[in-house]
Formats: structure tokens, C-alpha cells, sequence
């Protein structure tokens, strides 16, 4: 019994000190939270013509037999779009690129280019050829759907 008195003696002792670090605690949790709120650097418009349709050509523009060399290079176009597509899907710094990102239909294009571009990723993986073709044909209706949707005139591959 003697032991449990000073264990519960101890912890009454250390209240004081715990609750100094409190306010010490909320102040990390603010800085946490505000780190969190990255405002976005680049608009939609940017990312998709310097990242995701460069990426995306090179998705679709599979040689035959890819040598070592163009087995990275497509690795590199599916981790880039994997990125982008990441990154567009919170928005951008574009003037309606908010009201995009929070829109249903912009959600769903934007999972389903992440989708194709995980089977690509997969298939370069793998070195083959076949499931990365038919992953770039999954590839190819979101970003169609999605220009005709929020940014008409705009044809995907271009």
C-alpha cells in the first residue's frame, strides 16, 4: 500500500508541471495545424500544361520494346502525374481553381486519373508493356471528361 501512496503521490505532485506545458502544447498543435494549410503555389492551369500533360504524352506514347532507359523515363512521367494529380485535387492557386477542387465531379476525375495512373505506375513496375497501354486507354476518358466539364475547348493530349 505504501507504494501505491507515493505513485499516486507523484502524480498529484507532477499536475503543476503538466499543466504548465499546456498552453506549450496547444501552441505545437497551432503550428502543426498551420503547417498544414499549404497554400498552393502554382495554378491548375500550370501544373496540367508543365507536369500532367507532358507526363501524360509520354503515358501514351509507349514504344514497342522500351529499352531500360525509356522503362525510367515512364516511371518518372506515371510518379509525376501520380503527383500532380495529387496535388490538383486540393486546388490551386488559380482564380476558380477552389471551386474546382471542391466540386463532386472534379473529385471523381481526379480519383480516376489517380487510379489509371497507379496501374501504370504498377505496370512500368513490371515491365510490361501491355498493362501500361491498357492503362493509359483508363487514362485517357478522365482527362477528356474533365476538360470538357471545366475547361471546354481544351482537348486532353494537346
Amino acid at each position: 500500500m505504501l507504494t501505491m501512496r507515493r505513485h499516486r503521490a507523484g502524480r498529484a505532485g507532477s499536475r503543476p508541471a503538466v499543466m504548465a506545458l499546456l498552453p506549450l502544447v496547444a501552441i505545437i498543435h497551432a503550428g502543426h495545424a498551420a503547417a498544414a494549410e499549404v497554400l498552393p503555389l502554382v495554378s491548375i492551369k500550370e501544373v496540367m500544361e508543365l507536369t500532367i500533360t507532358p507526363a501524360t504524352n509520354t503515358l501514351w506514347n509507349v514504344p514497342e520494346r522500351p529499352t531500360e532507359e525509356q522503362w525510367v523515363a515512364l516511371e518518372q512521367a506515371s510518379v509525376t502525374l501520380l503527383v500532380a494529380t495529387d496535388a490538383i485535387g486540393r486546388g490551386g492557386a488559380g482564380e476558380r481553381d477552389a471551386e474546382w477542387a471542391s466540386n463532386p465531379a472534379w473529385a471523381a476525375f481526379n480519383q480516376a486519373l489517380i487510379g489509371a495512373g497507379l496501374d501504370a505506375l504498377k505496370a512500368i513496375r513490371a515491365r510490361n508493356s501491355e498493362a501500361l497501354i491498357a492503362a493509359g486507354d483508363v487514362l485517357y476518358p478522365p482527362c477528356e471528361g474533365c476538360h470538357l466539364q471545366f475547361n471546354p475547348g481544351v482537348a486532353a493530349g494537346n
